[in-house]
């Protein structure tokens, strides 16, 4: 189907219009020049048909941007220039940036970004924040695509579109808006959100540049909201072990649930950051929270106050390691093992031990396969598994195509079986295996128990086994072969 763009308009106002950037459902956003001052212009655009609905939410956010934004003056948040309205729409123009957002950098990266680099990052992330709250602003809205990285490692801060202004008539208390993985608790509670939230969002970026990964990861955003609310992530650390205890107290403080427990301001958390930078101890760098002397902690929130300082949530974020099927795992690295040899039991642990969900987990495995066949018969390979009801859900893009395997007693279709052999004869078996091992390796003696377990016949057992084999012809050879 084709693909309408919006028409380009010769001029917004004074500005001489170059190009599109972006389009969204109500408005586009251009590049611009200024023929005054002769500079470019990022130019963001709504169209008037939603301007006359001043209820409607998005034409809120949008007048909110602009007034949030026309406000702050500083290198590290995005300028806004002017807001203006004509006959066909209602534009902001801003300061024009030409970099890329920080997702796009942790994306392309895939693993933590050097400890200079996220210092750096961070801390401007800090300082702008800092200056935004002085000046009555709440971002509400803090995430790596609102940052937007130009000329090396200067960062920018964009889009208030959602923020909080004291004083203003738009703001809105109550609202649950913003992006979940960097949500701060209160605020998806429907509550009032202050400073603390964004202090809450940046210490979830700190989180990403220190180890390549969310902290609180799932595969929906009920989950997500779930972890925010009730569980602990896992501390830096335990992705890294060349990441100090300092910065695992520092991250710690940032999440914590209540916003009385957090950093109370950027340059609390800007303090915190360079003491850990600097190599102090978690102590010097986080001093320690206090928190009911009544309280009984679990032996998670002992450990966890000792390293950091703070008590946290009694649940942990528990690894894919402790979750996934042993016999699972163990396919699993049987299949990587044929696509990249002995390097996968090292990448299969190392992957359970901190994916927090099971789409996270085989992305993660699937990239160090090559492109092309290989990853396609690894992801074929796995697609089969059978990651356990523990996980809840299904593997993005990938459908279980076997049922479940049939418990002793159980009254399905197929014929239940009460031993390793499921009736079938132990000379027959061996011979099968024998033939399968030679297309899919070790892996066939666990493919041989499952399968004896979910097939009725003879008939049934070898053609669940030649599912296995990728290739065509050798999957007809293998059932010609034991015929």
């Amino acid at each position: 189907m084709a693909v309408h763009l919006p028409a380009t308009p010769e001029r917004i106002g004074k500005y001489l219009i170059k190009r599109i950037i972006g389009t969204g459902a109500m408005g586009t956003v251009f590049e611009g020049f200024d023929p005054v001052i002769e500079r470019r212009v990022a130019i963001k655009t709504i169209g008037a048909q939603y301007l006359a609905d001043s209820s409607d939410a998005a034409v809120t956010r949008f007048k909110r941007e602009a007034q949030a934004s026309g406000r702050l003056q500083h290198p590290g948040i995005v300028a806004v220039y002017e807001y203006g309205e004509d006959e066909t729409q209602a534009f902001i123009v801003m300061e024009y940036l030409e970099g890329r957002n920080l997702r796009e950098i942790l994306r392309a990266k895939k693993g933590p970004l050097p400890l200079i680099d996220t210092y750096g990052l961070a801390r401007q992330l800090l300082i702008a924040l800092d200056y935004s709250h002085q000046q009555g602003v709440v971002h509400r809205d803090v995430k790596p695509a609102n940052l937007m990285v130009i000329n090396g490692l200067k960062l920018k801060v964009m889009d208030f579109g959602i923020a909080r202004i004291e004083s203003s008539s738009m703001t809105q208390t109550g609202s649950v808006l913003g992006t979940p993985t960097h949500m701060a608790p209160e605020q998806l509670k429907g509550l009032q959100a202050d400073g603390r939230a964004d202090l809450w969002a940046a210490g979830v970026i700190l989180y990403e540049m220190l180890t390549g990964h969310s902290p609180f990861a799932a595969d929906s955003p009920a989950a997500v909201m779930h972890h925010v609310l009730h569980a602990e992530p896992i501390l830096p650390s335990s992705h890294d072990r060349s990441i100090g205890p300092a910065f695992d107290a520092v991250v710690a403080r940032a999440l914590a649930k209540q916003p009385e427990q957090r950093f109370q301001t950027a340059n609390q958390f800007s303090a915190a950051l360079l003491a850990a930078f600097r190599g102090k101890p978690a102590v010097e760098a986080v001093p320690p929270a206090r928190y009911d002397a009544h309280q009984t902690l679990s032996p998670e929130q002992t450990a966890r106050f000792e390293r950091t300082g703070t008590v946290g949530a009694a649940k942990l974020l528990d690894p894919l390691s402790s979750s996934l099927p042993a016999q699972t795992l163990a396919e699993i690295e049987a299949s990587l093992t044929r696509a990249i040899g002995p390097l996968a039991h090292e990448l299969i642990r190392r992957a359970a031990s901190h994916s927090k969900s099971i789409g996270e987990f085989y992305a993660e495995l699937s990239d160090n396969v090559p492109e092309g066949a290989e990853r396609d018969a690894f992801v074929k390979r796995i697609r089969r598994l059978d990651t356990g009801s523990s996980l809840g859900g299904s593997i993005p893009g990938m459908s279980h195509t076997q049922p479940p395997a049939t418990s002793p007693g159980s009254t399905s279709g197929a014929a239940t079986h009460t031993s390793t052999t499921g009736g079938f004869d132990a000379a027959t078996l061996a011979r099968a295996e024998k033939k399968l091992a030679e297309h899919v390796g070790p892996l066939a003696k666990l493919l041989i128990k499952r399968a004896t377990s979910e097939s009725g016949s003879l008939g049934e057992l070898y053609r669940k086994l030649a599912d296995h084999i990728d290739d065509e012809d050798e999957r007809k050879a293998f059932l010609n072969e034991l015929r």
